[in-house]
């Protein structure tokens, strides 16, 4: 199982990835469907096809990153894959005191950029931060959301359920 991590757009109905891709330095989405390949997809390194989109092909953006609370802190997990035990580490998401974190949860500061620790996934209580943002400003460079919003994410039965915070 794997929590949402990274920047979603509706493409032709399905949501998909949207990033920006280092060789031709332009915002794409990875395509899947053989259904979708045009003249405007690009073969990539790894065999697979990536598709430049402009604004216009796209729904608005919402960006995806999970955290958590453990121990009564507000933590970033690090990675999206869901594990027996995670990693974590403080985050200054809601301007959280970073350093005061860390002392509460006996993380030890490495100067290698690394400040992070691995607990019991039952430990934790985990959430999406969901913002939203508007599609034509986004592509100019713009990244204020318009709408942020949090989901309470529930593991049940092997699988996520998220509820929207209020």
């Amino acid at each position: 199982m794997r929590l949402r991590r990274g920047s979603y757009i509706t493409y032709n109905g399905k949501e998909t990835l949207l990033y920006r891709d280092g060789v031709i330095n332009k915002l794409v989405i990875p395509l899947y469907d053989d259904d979708f390949i045009d003249d405007k997809c690009i073969q990539d390194e790894w065999g697979g096809y990536i598709r430049p989109v402009t604004p216009d092909e796209i729904g608005n953006i919402r960006s995806v990153r999970p955290y958590a609370i453990y121990k009564g802190h507000k933590v970033a997990l690090r990675g999206s894959k869901l594990f027996e035990k995670m990693a974590i580490t403080p985050t200054s998401m809601d301007d959280e005191d970073y350093e005061e974190t860390m002392k509460a949860l006996g993380i030890k500061h490495e100067y290698n950029g690394e400040d992070t620790v691995f607990v019991p996934i039952k430990d934790l209580d985990i959430y999406e931060r969901v913002k939203y943002y508007d599609r034509y400003e986004y592509f100019k460079g713009i990244y204020k959301p318009y709408k942020i919003e949090d989901y309470h994410v529930i593991i049940k039965d092997g699988e996520l359920h998220r509820h929207k915070v209020e």
